[in-house]
């Protein structure tokens, strides 16, 4: 796997990887000496600030928030030598990064841990999202029946006028 980087690699980080004097035999410590090269204390400021503040958009979908949370985490992994955010801080951030309605939704089943509080969150996008659905197929059956309605009162009167005159 190792011997396959240099073809990853381009401009910069191709020139650097081929001065380099020792190669490397394991994959960790290639990764830390990349990161170690090529980001800065700003890169790390940045990506825990994102991580910090991350929410979910008014129309975005709980499968593009999860998406978004995962990446962020996983960069932040990587970055990290050591695990940053306990797995208690993470759950907590995922679930204060919800809607408002998601997190009334999702925190009275207390969910131990991130999985579980993803699937709970998926849970009831779809319920939402069903009960949505209904509401509309409801709203355009009742608007089809009301006019329905209208219809037939209207020809009620003409045949009522029809035999009266």
């Amino acid at each position: 796997m190792l011997r396959t980087i240099p073809y990853f690699l381009k401009r910069t980080a191709g020139e650097w990887f081929e001065n380099l004097a020792t190669p490397f035999n394991d994959w960790n410590a290639f990764k830390a000496v990349f990161l170690e090269q090529f980001t800065d204390n700003n890169t790390s400021i940045t990506l825990h600030n994102c991580f910090r503040n991350i929410k979910q958009e008014p129309s975005e979908s709980v499968m593009t928030y999860i998406g978004k949370f995962n990446k962020l985490l996983r960069w932040i992994r990587q970055l990290e030598t050591n695990d940053y955010y306990s797995d208690a801080q993470i759950l907590d951030q995922f679930i204060a990064g919800l809607k408002d309605k998601l997190i009334k939704k999702v925190c009275p089943h207390a969910p131990e841990d991130l999985n579980s509080a993803i699937q709970h969150t998926k849970k009831y996008e779809m319920a939402i999202e069903e009960a949505n659905r209904t509401k509309l197929v409801n709203l355009a059956i009742g608007e089809t029946s009301s006019a329905a309605e209208k219809k037939i009162n209207q020809l009620t009167k003409k045949v009522k006028n029809y035999f009266t005159n």
